[in-house]
């Protein structure tokens, strides 16, 4: 378990990339002189439709004022449409 902590605590909470490697200075977009750059994948970002739908159940669900919203769960499937 301790491992699997000390190798989550070097992983950007953000975008998951190891820190060592996302914060290094050649790797700054800024960096004329820099070996690499992040840049955004053709195409996306995408549209998850399974996060869309649980985001619509807990848009819903907290407009009914439970007492614990982030203690409720949600599930959603895919279902054949009509």
């Amino acid at each position: 378990m301790l491992a699997l902590e000390a190798y989550e605590a070097g992983l950007c909470q953000r975008c998951g990339e190891p820190l060592e490697v996302s914060t290094a200075l050649e790797n700054d977009f800024n960096n004329i002189f820099g070996t690499g750059v992040y840049l955004p994948v053709p195409n996306h970002p995408a549209q998850c439709h399974c996060c869309a739908a649980l985001q619509r159940s807990e848009r819903d669900t907290a407009a009914l004022n439970p007492q614990f919203p982030a203690a409720m769960i949600h599930a959603v499937r895919l279902m054949p449409r009509r």
